[in-house]
């Protein structure tokens, strides 16, 4: 029975981790910062909600990913990171230090 629970659990967890959500992103042309999303088993995310927010939480914009999983923006002057959150227990964020050509 132990080696049951045991093994059920561990099924679990591997589920649980199977669909982390992922985002990248990347200097642009002009200023413009692209970021692009996905789960890690591949499957796109459109739709998701994107903030980007100064490190006093000010929220410095709000907006979901294309049909293509990505967004570009207006490089935000100052220190800021982007979140991105499918609305349940999923979420990613990249700091500006992060992006980079």
């Amino acid at each position: 029975m132990k080696a049951t629970l045991c093994f059920g659990a561990s099924a679990i967890a591997g589920i649980a981790s199977a669909h982390s959500l992922m985002l990248t992103c990347k200097p642009g042309a002009e200023g413009m910062v692209r970021c692009v999303g996905e789960f890690s088993d591949g499957s796109d995310a459109a739709g998701m909600s994107v903030l980007v927010k100064s490190y006093d939480e000010r929220v410095l914009l709000k907006s979901t990913l294309g049909s293509d999983s990505a967004l570009q923006f207006k490089r935000p002057a100052g220190e800021f990171f982007v979140r991105l959150e499918d609305g349940g227990e999923h979420s990613s964020e990249v700091d500006h230090t992060e992006i980079k050509p």
